[in-house]
């Protein structure tokens, strides 16, 4: 059985695009290389993140996340064991209006989550609303 993780926080002000966008592809392919599924998406100075893999794995993880001074502010959404694996593979993306935000990521985020266990899909799909609210 897999575990499940969900977090949102605030981001230290003082981290700048580059270095937030470093964070991103840094857990991006840390977490692909850890068999560790979901999505890390920030938006107007906040992380949202659905983790799934290893419970043992993800506690260890999650404990480093908290400790990690580029956020604050985590509130856990979630923490408990899924039936089996809901996304597929890992995601990281930079929601805002500039650039960086493509529409076609968002609709993917939404499929996804559309296919998480009823009981954790409402909170998903509310936090990714608020997330995206603004920039469609």
């Amino acid at each position: 059985m897999r575990y499940a993780i969900s977090y949102v926080s605030t981001v230290n002000p003082a981290l700048s695009e580059s270095e937030i966008q470093a964070a991103l592809d840094f857990s991006k392919d840390w977490n692909n290389n850890n068999n560790i599924t979901g999505i890390l998406l920030y938006s107007q100075g906040n992380f949202f993140q659905v983790l799934e893999g290893q419970e043992q794995l993800l506690k260890e993880l999650f404990e480093r996340i908290k400790l990690d001074e580029r956020h604050h502010n985590i509130i856990t959404i979630f923490q408990k064991p899924i039936p089996d694996v809901q996304f597929d593979g890992y995601e990281a993306d930079f929601i805002s209006l500039d650039d960086h935000f493509q529409q076609k990521n968002i609709e993917s985020y939404t499929k996804q989550v559309s296919l998480l266990n009823p009981s954790i899909q409402s909170s998903v799909k509310y936090i990714l609303k608020n997330f995206t609210e603004g920039i469609k």
